[in-house]
Protein backbone atom coordinates (compact mmCIF):
# COMPACT_ATOMS: atom_id res chain seq x y z
CA UNK A 1 0.00 0.00 0.00
CA UNK A 2 1.46 3.35 -1.04
CA UNK A 3 1.29 6.68 0.66
CA UNK A 4 -1.14 9.16 -0.81
CA UNK A 5 0.36 12.64 -0.93
CA UNK A 6 -1.83 15.52 -1.95
CA UNK A 7 -5.54 15.63 -2.64
CA UNK A 8 -7.72 12.57 -2.21
CA UNK A 9 -8.50 10.54 -5.38
CA UNK A 10 -11.85 12.19 -6.04
CA UNK A 11 -10.00 15.41 -6.99
CA UNK A 12 -8.45 13.52 -9.89
CA UNK A 13 -11.86 12.58 -11.30
CA UNK A 14 -12.55 16.17 -12.34
CA UNK A 15 -15.45 16.31 -9.89
CA UNK A 16 -15.06 20.08 -9.52
CA UNK A 17 -15.16 20.66 -13.28
CA UNK A 18 -18.37 18.76 -13.93
CA UNK A 19 -20.22 19.47 -10.67
CA UNK A 20 -22.69 22.35 -10.52
CA UNK A 21 -22.86 24.95 -7.77
CA UNK A 22 -24.56 23.47 -4.70
CA UNK A 23 -22.92 20.06 -5.10
CA UNK A 24 -21.88 18.33 -1.89
CA UNK A 25 -18.42 16.90 -2.48
CA UNK A 26 -17.28 13.49 -1.19
CA UNK A 27 -15.67 15.09 1.89
CA UNK A 28 -18.91 16.90 2.83
CA UNK A 29 -17.80 20.36 1.66
CA UNK A 30 -19.96 22.23 -0.86
CA UNK A 31 -19.32 24.19 -4.02
CA UNK A 32 -20.96 27.56 -3.41
CA UNK A 33 -19.73 29.50 -6.44
CA UNK A 34 -17.91 28.89 -9.71
CA UNK A 35 -16.49 31.75 -11.73
CA UNK A 36 -13.52 32.30 -14.01
CA UNK A 37 -12.17 28.79 -13.55
CA UNK A 38 -12.25 28.98 -9.74
CA UNK A 39 -14.63 27.04 -7.52
CA UNK A 40 -15.34 28.49 -4.06
CA UNK A 41 -15.90 25.73 -1.54
CA UNK A 42 -17.22 26.04 2.02
CA UNK A 43 -16.26 23.47 4.66
CA UNK A 44 -19.09 21.31 6.02
CA UNK A 45 -21.17 22.61 8.90
CA UNK A 46 -19.64 20.10 11.33
CA UNK A 47 -16.36 22.04 11.03
CA UNK A 48 -17.93 25.39 11.94
CA UNK A 49 -16.87 26.79 15.32
CA UNK A 50 -17.84 29.66 17.58
CA UNK A 51 -14.82 31.48 18.93
CA UNK A 52 -13.29 34.86 19.63
CA UNK A 53 -11.26 36.43 16.84
CA UNK A 54 -7.89 34.72 16.70
CA UNK A 55 -6.02 37.41 18.61
CA UNK A 56 -7.80 39.58 21.13
CA UNK A 57 -4.78 41.61 22.23
CA UNK A 58 -3.73 44.97 20.90
CA UNK A 59 -0.80 44.85 18.51
CA UNK A 60 0.10 45.37 14.88
CA UNK A 61 -2.94 45.19 12.63
CA UNK A 62 -2.82 42.28 10.20
CA UNK A 63 -5.30 40.00 8.49
CA UNK A 64 -5.41 36.37 9.62
CA UNK A 65 -6.64 34.12 6.77
CA UNK A 66 -4.52 31.09 7.76
CA UNK A 67 -6.59 28.50 9.60
CA UNK A 68 -3.54 27.82 11.79
CA UNK A 69 -4.13 31.27 13.34
CA UNK A 70 -7.61 30.17 14.51
CA UNK A 71 -6.93 27.46 17.14
CA UNK A 72 -10.50 26.20 17.61
CA UNK A 73 -11.19 26.04 13.86
CA UNK A 74 -7.82 24.40 13.20
CA UNK A 75 -8.54 21.69 15.78
CA UNK A 76 -12.08 21.11 14.48
CA UNK A 77 -10.86 20.65 10.90
CA UNK A 78 -8.25 18.12 12.07
CA UNK A 79 -10.79 16.27 14.23
CA UNK A 80 -13.13 16.05 11.21
CA UNK A 81 -10.35 14.59 9.03
CA UNK A 82 -9.40 17.70 7.05
CA UNK A 83 -5.95 19.14 6.39
CA UNK A 84 -6.20 22.72 7.74
CA UNK A 85 -3.51 23.79 5.27
CA UNK A 86 -6.03 23.36 2.43
CA UNK A 87 -8.42 25.93 3.94
CA UNK A 88 -8.53 29.64 4.83
CA UNK A 89 -10.72 32.06 6.74
CA UNK A 90 -12.18 34.46 4.15
CA UNK A 91 -11.61 38.21 4.21
CA UNK A 92 -14.57 40.52 4.82
CA UNK A 93 -14.91 41.04 1.06
CA UNK A 94 -14.78 37.30 0.32
CA UNK A 95 -17.21 36.49 3.10
CA UNK A 96 -19.72 38.96 1.62
CA UNK A 97 -19.26 37.69 -1.94
CA UNK A 98 -19.35 34.81 -2.54
CA UNK A 99 -19.93 33.81 1.13
CA UNK A 100 -23.13 35.68 1.98
CA UNK A 101 -24.33 36.11 -1.61
CA UNK A 102 -24.14 32.33 -2.18
CA UNK A 103 -25.27 31.28 1.32
CA UNK A 104 -28.20 29.29 -0.07
CA UNK A 105 -25.60 26.90 -1.52
CA UNK A 106 -24.08 26.16 1.92
CA UNK A 107 -25.18 22.95 3.66
CA UNK A 108 -26.37 25.17 6.52
CA UNK A 109 -25.36 28.51 8.00
CA UNK A 110 -25.94 30.49 11.14
CA UNK A 111 -28.48 33.29 10.93
CA UNK A 112 -26.19 35.56 12.95
CA UNK A 113 -22.60 36.70 12.38
CA UNK A 114 -19.42 35.23 10.92
CA UNK A 115 -15.95 36.51 11.67
CA UNK A 116 -13.85 37.43 8.66
CA UNK A 117 -10.06 37.32 8.63
CA UNK A 118 -9.95 41.11 8.20
CA UNK A 119 -8.71 43.05 11.20
CA UNK A 120 -9.93 46.62 11.69
CA UNK A 121 -7.85 48.23 14.40
CA UNK A 122 -5.44 47.35 17.18
CA UNK A 123 -6.88 49.71 19.81
CA UNK A 124 -9.48 48.73 20.72
CA UNK A 125 -8.79 45.36 19.12
CA UNK A 126 -11.53 45.01 16.47
CA UNK A 127 -12.15 42.90 13.39
CA UNK A 128 -14.84 42.73 10.70
CA UNK A 129 -17.78 40.36 10.73
CA UNK A 130 -20.50 39.74 8.18
CA UNK A 131 -24.13 39.59 9.23
CA UNK A 132 -25.86 36.59 7.68
CA UNK A 133 -29.18 38.29 8.43
CA UNK A 134 -28.67 41.13 5.95
CA UNK A 135 -25.17 40.76 4.53
CA UNK A 136 -23.78 43.92 6.05
CA UNK A 137 -20.26 44.29 7.34
CA UNK A 138 -19.32 45.90 10.62
CA UNK A 139 -16.72 45.49 13.30
CA UNK A 140 -16.77 43.94 16.74
CA UNK A 141 -14.35 43.81 19.62
CA UNK A 142 -12.29 40.67 19.06
CA UNK A 143 -13.12 39.22 22.48
CA UNK A 144 -16.72 38.56 21.33
CA UNK A 145 -17.55 35.12 20.00
CA UNK A 146 -19.00 34.51 16.55
CA UNK A 147 -19.13 31.71 14.01
CA UNK A 148 -16.10 30.91 11.86
CA UNK A 149 -16.20 28.70 8.76
CA UNK A 150 -13.32 27.72 6.51
CA UNK A 151 -13.25 28.12 2.72
CA UNK A 152 -11.02 26.89 -0.06
CA UNK A 153 -10.66 27.73 -3.71
CA UNK A 154 -9.95 25.18 -6.42
CA UNK A 155 -9.02 26.06 -9.97
CA UNK A 156 -10.48 23.85 -12.67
Amino acid sequence: MGILIGPTPWWHQNVITVSPVGTTLPDGSRIICKAGGTAWIVAPSNTQVVQTWNNTTAGPVGNKPCVCDWPTLNTRLINCGFNPGDWFVPSATQLQNPGFVCRTQWDTFSATFYWSSTEFDAVPPCAYFISFVGGGSSRFIKSQTHCVRAFRCVTY
